[in-house]
């Protein structure tokens, strides 16, 4: 029985040893998925002026509505028209350099000193929530057109 236990085991530690054994050098690799190039999936994605495009409800204040068209904003509250702004779209609200492809924009007025800026929180399909980098506050809305 110690000799049947012995063949049993030995076999098992050669079994054990043949799979952990690497593949010989010239054997081909075992395919990958590859992953995407960051540039690549950077391309598939609309830029953030394309996606504000539309018509948005703020989610605190139905009253309060504006319109994208372009690189103009055109504000309503209570349907009355409020007034219209120009948006840039910025690398940041620090340097607040123009960049097509920046996540936070800018919004000047005919009677504005300076712009204001605002950094996207989440900006999709439905849905466009920045903060206003001079107080922190978050404003969300819902798309209401496109």
């Amino acid at each position: 029985m110690d000799m049947m236990f012995r063949a049993v085991f030995a076999g098992a530690v050669i079994a054990a040893l043949a799979a952990c054994t690497p593949a010989p050098k010239n054997a081909p690799a075992e395919p990958v998925a590859a992953e995407p190039a960051p540039a690549a999936a950077m391309a598939e994605e609309a830029n953030l002026l394309a996606m504000m495009q539309g018509t948005w409800q703020s989610l605190e204040d139905p009253m309060n509505v504006f319109t994208i068209s372009g690189d103009q904003m055109s504000s309503v509250y209570n349907e009355e028209p409020i007034g219209n702004e120009t948006i840039a779209i910025v690398n940041d609200c620090t340097t607040m350099t123009p960049e097509a492809d920046g996540m936070s924009f800018t919004l000047n007025g005919d009677t504005d000193d300076a712009p204001r800026c605002f950094d996207i929180i989440d900006a999709g399909a439905d849905r466009l929530d920045y903060s206003y980098s001079a107080r922190g506050n978050t404003l969300a809305h819902k798309r209401m057109t496109p």
